[in-house]
């Protein structure tokens, strides 16, 4: 069999929204590495990893791909991807130094990341509903590196859409580290959650960071001393159409006409033709894109997107068409794509579903209820479904 009828076979059994061109992504990752973990070839892949997980049941059905210390292609597999796929190559041409992502956290700076990660240690609990998903200590102090070498920070006014991911406190532990009480002319966050803000204010506070909060959800307007104030906007936000519309739409509202007009959007990845969509947002604003860097982001707790996210530079050119006024659709992701997440007592094997019956909306919170049948706390994810 050709090997197009065989990708696309797997790729329409699995719903791949990236088509053949996923399946053959996540084959060319096991090939190259010779064996490698489902999370790895996920990662390598850009997929989501139950995205990946479903893709590697499939192969392995077609007899290309087993587990053995990690996913590897069996006899049939390496001559299939080598006869059929044209593959021969298994160079790593990835910088050892930055892993690709362009920037390298100097030994100087390694004691801030370090107390970085110790103050969020102390930071309120993920909102799931929020879709927040914090990233690592790491890949916070590369955003404000990344921010400082374009240009970004010193002398500018920053304005952070949203803040789950501390990106504030390492700006402003960045700027201390450098000898510089602040790099910027003022660092201001900007959040719908309340608990989040505390900690962000409460913590400047001790750490005697220069820091702004203001409670406002970007579903309305920005207040009017926040429009057109800023030289830079930075943002992390729902990862739905929607979401990066308004966050975006929010930030260009911010920046003032006389600013370079810098947006440092992370988001997650998307295949070409829901990236396709997601550029038409971008030139709608006026926003043009500078650089992309895939795999910048690392998430501690976004293991359905493989951890992983880009980070995409964008430069404010052109003034948006029109101001957007209050939005009331939908914004999150259980918001815009609904599902029915169900899942088992480990202890008793009873089905819950998540947000029906009295059952809480995240499996955090049903996990501190527990089980209404035996009151186990450990729960096993059953299924997805479309609602």
């Amino acid at each position: 069999m050709a090997a197009t009828p065989i990708l696309e076979l797997i790729a329409q059994a699995t719903r791949l929204r990236e088509g053949s061109a996923g399946v053959e992504a996540l084959l060319r990752a096991v090939y190259r590495a010779g064996s490698l973990r489902l999370q790895d070839a996920a990662r390598e892949a850009r997929l989501p990893l139950p995205v990946a997980s479903a893709v590697r049941r499939e192969l392995e059905k077609a007899g290309l791909l087993e587990r053995r210390q990690g996913l590897t292609l069996t006899g049939e597999g390496r001559e299939f991807v080598e006869r059929d796929l044209g593959m021969r190559t298994q160079l790593d041409i990835i910088c050892e130094a930055c892993a690709g992502h362009g920037i390298v956290i100097p030994e100087s700076l390694k004691a801030e990341v370090e107390r970085l990660a110790e103050i969020i240690t102390s930071a309120p609990s993920v909102d799931v509903t929020l879709d927040q998903a914090p990233c690592m200590p790491e890949t916070a102090m590369r955003r404000a590196l990344l921010m400082l070498q374009n240009g970004a920070l010193e002398g500018k006014r920053v304005l952070l859409l949203g803040d789950d991911d501390s990106v504030s406190l390492a700006i402003g532990l960045l700027g201390r580290a450098l000898r510089q009480n602040d790099l910027t002319r003022g660092v201001t966050v900007v959040d719908a959650d309340e608990r989040r803000l505390s900690f962000l204010r409460d913590t400047a506070t001790r750490e005697q960071l220069s820091l702004e909060v203001v409670h406002h959800d970007l579903r309305r307007p920005l207040p009017a001393n926040l429009r057109h104030a800023f030289d830079t906007i930075e943002t992390d936000p729902p990862y739905t159409l929607e979401g990066a519309r308004l966050f975006l739409a929010r930030g260009c509202e911010a920046l003032t006409p006389e600013a370079d007009g810098h947006c440092f959007f992370s988001f997650t990845h998307w295949p070409a033709s829901q990236m396709l969509e997601l550029q038409k947002v971008f030139t709608g604003l006026g926003l043009a894109v500078r650089a992309v860097w895939p795999n910048f982001n690392r998430y501690a707790g976004a293991s359905m997107l493989g951890n992983l996210g880009q980070l995409i530079e964008l430069v404010h050119v052109a003034g948006a068409a029109a101001e957007l006024p209050d939005f009331s659709g939908p914004l999150y992701t259980a918001e815009v794509n609904p599902r029915l997440r169900v899942y088992a007592c480990a202890d008793c094997g009873k089905e819950i579903v998540l947000g029906e019956g009295g059952t809480p909306a995240t499996i955090e919170d049903a996990k501190v209820l527990g089980c209404s049948a035996c009151g186990g706390h450990v729960f096993r994810r059953q299924s997805v479904r479309p609602s």
